[in-house]
């Protein structure tokens, strides 16, 4: 599955190598304003520290009482993982595996408050993508259709505490039984949920406030509600499990949606590789972490 993933991502890379005029982005990351690309930089160091103390509150409503710094650290080696080895660990399923390690039974909830975080990040995303075509001209059938999807996706958000205590009273077998304890219909983790949606906001916020920096340091000249369109629905798909920790995608995405809105696919091209780097340094404090843990053989021992 992985050589898919890589094929994918290089074939998308090198569509784009041939397509594009290397030159030209060459010259513009050459003639690169670095202020804007360090306040990008801290842009995202500074999202990434939301999305920690998410991690921390929505862990601490399903029962797990881990010290917050501890879980903001592994959440910046989730991130290291996911950029550098995803092919060998995965971040997230790292940070999950290290969460629980010494804590018995914990196994499910420690999972768990993984996935309910990314996909409290994902909420906020579609919240801001929602906003963002607000102010842009888009087809209509696109408009209303995104809009009754979104709809019935936060109804069924909603109605969580409704259907949620009919799923835990299946009859399933003791090996996958683990996740109907999770209190998800309790109101302690509906308030942690809601209070965690405005630091996913702000996340996706300094994100795009991120790209945008970077899409100035190039001379990528779109509305802030381009760049947010952009920025949210090129996350949502390279976060699919199609390539090689969305590379090939992410670049593909930039490009087109850039040209879409006005332009040039050779600024998108540098912008990507600005993000990319920008991505490197922001996660570095993972890896430290990981050097403290002691290097990837305490992976390899969880693992086991």
């Amino acid at each position: 599955m992985i050589w898919l993933k890589i094929t994918l991502s290089l074939l998308l890379l090198g569509y784009l190598g041939w397509t594009l005029d290397g030159a030209a982005i060459a010259h513009q990351l050459m003639q690169v304003q670095w202020l804007p690309v360090l306040a990008a930089t801290a842009c995202l160091i500074v999202g990434q520290l939301f999305s920690a103390w998410r991690w921390v509150w929505l862990a601490r409503a399903l029962g797990l009482t881990v010290d917050a710094a501890r879980k903001i650290q592994l959440y910046f080696l989730g991130m290291f993982l996911s950029l550098f080895l995803p092919s060998i660990i995965g971040g997230d399923v790292a940070r999950g595996w290290l969460l629980a390690r010494g804590r018995a039974g914990s196994g499910w909830l420690a999972a768990a408050s993984v996935v309910l975080e990314r996909l409290n990040g994902m909420v906020g995303l579609l919240l801001l993508i929602s906003f963002c075509m607000l102010y842009l001209v888009l087809p209509e059938w696109w408009r209303w259709s995104w809009f009754a999807g979104l709809l019935l996706f936060l109804l069924l958000m909603l109605a969580t505490p409704k259907w949620w205590p009919w799923l835990q009273g299946l009859s399933l077998t003791p090996r996958w039984s683990g996740w109907q304890q999770l209190p998800l219909a309790s109101p302690q983790f509906s308030r942690a949920w809601m209070q965690s949606l405005p630091l996913s906001l702000l996340f996706q916020g300094l994100v795009v406030q991120a790209h945008v920096l970077l899409g100035q340091a190039v001379g990528l000249e779109l509305s802030w509600f381009a760049y947010g369109f952009m920025v949210c629905l090129v996350a949502l798909a390279s976060a699919l499990p199609l390539s090689f920790n969305g590379f090939g995608i992410r670049e593909a995405g930039y490009v087109g949606f850039s040209v879409w809105f006005g332009g040039t696919a050779e600024a998108a091209g540098a912008m990507a590789v600005l993000w990319v780097l920008v991505l490197a340094v922001a996660s570095l404090p993972g890896g430290i972490v990981l050097w403290r843990l002691g290097g990837a053989s305490i992976l390899r021992r969880d693992q086991g």
